[in-house]
C-alpha cells in the first residue's frame, strides 16, 4: 500500500475509533441509571423532584394516551391498567381506586409530566397509599350520617319538630337494622352534637367505607308539597336541586373554620373524575331504597336528583343524600313525629340497601 493511502487509512481510523469511543461514551452515561426500566436522562428535576415525560412511560409500559381539552383529564390505558390524571394535582384514579402521588402532575416546555412515583403504579411496588381501596366487590362498611345536629337544628315544622331529631333517631333505628344484616355502620353523630361538614366525610375516608348515606327531612314553602327525595352528587342539576342544596349546605354558616374550595376549577374536575365512578352506584342505591319506600309505606318518591351539596362532596365512595319526608306537611309531620313510622321508615330504607348489597355482591359490581 503506498504511504499516502496508508497515511489517509490510519487517519480515518483514527477518526472512526475516536466517533465510537464518544457514541460508547455517552451509551454508558444513560445506561447506568435506570429506573423500572426507563434510563436516567429522560428524567427531569422540577421543584427538587424527579420527573419523567408521560410519553416515555406509555412506550416503556406499552400506554396509550388521551387528553381531553374540555376537562382537561389526561387518560392513560392498557388492556390491563386505566389512569386518569389532571394537571397541577397529585391526586390520580387508577383502576378505579384513588392514589396520591404526592407531587403533582405538571407540564413543563410543552411536554405532560409525570412524578417518579406514577411508573410504580406499573410495578410490583406500591405507590403512595391509596385514598380508598377495596379488597372485592362488597358493601360491608357504611357510614350513616344524621344530618345537622347541635346548634344547627336543620328544617323546623310543624307542632315547632325539629330535623335534626327527627333524622337522629332514624339514623340510630337504621344502625340497629343494618347491624342484623351484618353491616357494619359507622355513625358521624350518635347524640344531639354538631359535626361540620368536613368531618364527616372525612370519617367515611378513614374507615374506608363502601358508601356514605346521610339522613334528612325537608322543608317547602307550600305546605301541600310532600313525599321522598334523594339526591347523589352531581355537577350538573335544576332550579329544584338548587334550592334544596341551598338550604342544605346553609349548615356552614354554623362552622368556626369553613373553609371549602369547591368552586375552584382543579377541585371541581378532579372530584368529578373520582365522583363520575361512583354516580351509577349511587343512583342505583337511591334507587333501591326508594323502591322499598314505596313498597312498604306507600312513600311516594318525587325526585332523584343530582345537586352540589357539601356533606357530600368529600367522599371517596358512592354516597346518597335522603330526604325522607316535609316537616312542613302536616300529614307528613305528623308521621315523622312519631316513633313507629321512624321505625318503619329505617327498616325499609335497611332493606332497600340490603336488596341493593345483595345484586352489587351477586354481579361482582356490576348491577346494571
Amino acid at each position: 500500500m503506498p504511504a499516502k493511502k496508508q497515511y489517509n487509512y490510519c487517519i480515518l481510523l483514527i477518526i472512526y475509533l475516536f466517533l465510537c469511543g464518544l457514541c460508547t461514551s455517552g451509551c454508558s452515561r444513560t445506561g447506568s441509571v435506570s429506573v423500572n426500566g426507563i434510563m436516567g436522562r429522560s428524567f427531569v428535576r422540577l421543584d427538587r423532584k424527579q420527573y419523567v415525560p408521560l410519553i416515555v412511560v406509555c412506550k416503556q409500559y406499552d400506554l396509550s394516551w388521551d387528553w381531553d381539552g374540555f376537562s382537561k383529564i389526561i387518560t392513560v390505558k392498557n388492556f390491563k391498567s386505566n389512569a386518569k390524571l389532571f394537571p397541577g394535582s397529585g391526586l390520580i384514579l387508577f383502576n378505579n381506586e384513588v392514589f396520591d402521588l404526592k407531587s403533582p402532575v405538571s407540564i413543563h416546555r410543552g411536554q405532560i409530566m409525570v412524578p417518579e412515583s406514577f411508573l410504580r403504579l406499573f410495578t410490583k411496588e406500591e405507590p403512595s397509599l391509596p385514598l380508598d381501596r377495596k379488597s372485592n366487590f362488597s358493601i360491608r362498611k357504611i357510614i350513616i350520617d344524621a344530618g345537622h345536629g347541635g346548634n344547627d337544628p336543620g328544617a323546623v315544622g310543624k307542632m315547632g319538630i325539629q330535623e335534626k331529631d327527627i333524622v337522629l333517631d332514624v339514623a340510630l333505628r337504621l344502625k340497629n337494622e343494618l347491624t342484623k344484616h351484618g353491616v357494619e355502620v359507622i355513625l358521624t353523630r350518635n347524640a344531639d352534637i354538631f359535626v361540620e361538614l368536613k368531618k364527616r366525610t372525612e370519617i367515611a375516608n378513614k374507615e374506608k367505607a363502601d358508601f356514605f348515606i346521610s339522613v334528612h327531612a325537608n322543608a317547602a314553602h307550600t305546605s301541600p308539597v310532600n313525599g321522598f327525595e334523594a339526591f347523589y352528587l352531581s355537577t350538573g342539576y335544576d332550579d329544584f336541586s338548587k334550592a334544596v342544596q341551598i338550604r342544605e349546605n346553609a349548615v356552614i354558616k354554623f362552622e368556626e373554620d369553613a373553609d371549602y374550595e369547591y368552586s375552584d376549577d382543579l377541585n371541581a374536575t378532579l372530584w368529578d373524575m373520582i365522583l363520575s365512578e361512583n354516580r351509577i352506584e349511587s343512583i342505583e342505591m337511591a334507587n333501591s331504597i326508594s323502591d322499598e319506600l314505596k313498597r312498604a309505606l306507600r312513600l311516594n318518591t318525587r325526585y332523584i336528583r343530582g345537586a352540589k351539596f357539601h356533606v357530600l362532596k368529600g367522599a371517596n365512595m358512592p354516597a346518597v343524600l335522603l330526604e325522607m319526608g316535609y316537616l312542613t306537611n302536616k300529614n307528613e309531620a305528623m308521621q315523622l313525629n312519631n316513633a313507629y313510622y321512624r321505625q318503619m321508615l329505617a327498616e325499609a330504607v335497611a332493606a332497600g340497601i340490603v336488596n341493593y348489597k345483595k345484586l352489587f355482591e351477586l354481579s361482582d359490581g356490576f348491577s346494571r
